[in-house]
């Protein structure tokens, strides 16, 4: 495996281009809707319109070149950041994002999983199709696919054995990880578990405590009214994808609406995800003309989800109280290998972003359970 390093430029032609083409966008007539039932609130796309149009590219230039970056170049280049610690009983660790994310979720946390007890070797890939890593959309690549394609990267660094830790297609990955390829998994750590419930009649199916009865009819309310994106990513991506890679506006409306929807809020009611990061990630999927790759694995992981059977691996999950999905513990114990939970006080799904502090404190927690420390 050939690593070379990594160092980011963005395109100038197109960065000077952004600006003209967000004044020349036609705004589509909407009602003001504050509370963002019909989808971006018209007042925080006209806000976040303006964050894009003064984007700051060296700033973002800087933001992405603070870590240590690589590729390896085979048939597709895999993008990763490398932060070893200094520690020499540091634990290798795979940080694993999803959708509307990258590795820029993990940036604030990198630093820190480096130093401190206990400390870890982090490895943050772009997912294939995702940032500057790319993907041949001749060719399915689900989250089986993903899985092998991080082992042997990981394998490839040196480590042979790792811990994983995941969020929305990162979770899917990481247990995709622990499920296939247990003997290179030390444990995997998930701050969401969209598991299937337990079969009709198997006692964990009932086995629901009082206060997950209400994550479940939070989690009803999602699919019936917070997966319309799921549907068309499902079914057809690649219209959804011209759309979305020919207008900076529209493509910030549909990454930025996840954002502030999947996100907690503080005390004045802001989200905790900041415009800024916000506004990295857009600018991150449109200069590297990735929003159709990274959403194409909605459909071939749907036509083709692989092994779904229980692991094996120790398993720690997070629960964030503003995630999309919550499931009892009882279902979660039925898939996985449950060996700690926590039900956090605030976040949501980009708990990175949001309570990067819970994340870790987590994560640390979850690690000395496991009989690896030194």
């Amino acid at each position: 495996m050939k690593v070379q390093p990594f160092r980011f430029r963005a395109d100038a032609a197109r960065t000077a281009a952004l600006p003209e083409r967000l004044a020349r966008s036609h705004r589509a007539a909407a009602t003001a809707d504050p509370q963002g039932r019909m989808g971006i609130p018209p007042a925080d796309l006209a806000r976040l319109a303006r964050g894009l149009t003064e984007f700051d590219w060296p700033g973002f230039e800087a933001r992405i070149n603070r870590h240590a970056a690589y590729v390896v170049e085979d048939a597709q280049r895999l993008h990763f950041v490398h932060e070893r610690s200094t520690d020499p009983g540091a634990l290798p660790l795979l940080l694993l994002h999803g959708w509307p994310g990258s590795f820029l979720e993990f940036s604030t946390l990198i630093p820190e999983l480096t130093a401190g007890t206990p400390a870890f070797h982090v490895v943050c890939p772009s997912l294939p199709g995702y940032g500057f890593s790319t993907r041949s959309l001749d060719e399915p690549c689900n989250t089986a696919a993903i899985a092998a394609r991080m082992v042997h990267l990981m394998r490839g660094l040196g480590y042979d054995r790792f811990l994983v830790q995941g969020g929305d297609w990162g979770s899917m990955i990481g247990a995709q990880i622990a499920r296939l390829h247990a003997p290179h998994c030390i444990g995997l750590h998930l701050n969401l578990a969209a598991t299937q419930p337990p079969p009709e009649g198997d006692p964990a199916r009932s086995a629901v405590l009082p206060e997950e009865t209400a994550w479940l009819q939070a989690n009803a309310h999602t699919f019936a009214d917070g997966l319309g994106y799921y549907a068309q990513h499902n079914t057809r991506p690649q219209t959804l994808a011209v759309a979305l890679a020919d207008s900076p506006l529209g493509l910030l409306a549909w990454l930025g609406e996840k954002h502030l929807a999947w996100s907690d809020t503080d005390a004045a009611g802001r989200s905790l995800v900041s415009d800024q990061a916000i506004l990295d990630h857009v600018a991150l999927y449109w200069i590297t003309d990735s929003i159709g790759s990274s959403i194409r694995l909605y459909y071939d992981e749907a036509h083709d989800p692989g092994s779904q059977s229980r692991v094996s691996v120790p398993t720690g999950v997070a629960i964030f109280p503003r995630e999309l999905i919550r499931n009892p513990r009882a279902w979660v114990q039925y898939r996985f290998n449950l060996v700690h939970w926590s039900v956090l006080p605030r976040g949501g799904h980009f708990a990175a972003l949001e309570v990067p502090d819970l994340l870790l404190a987590d994560l640390r927690a979850f690690t000395r359970t496991l009989a690896v420390l030194p």
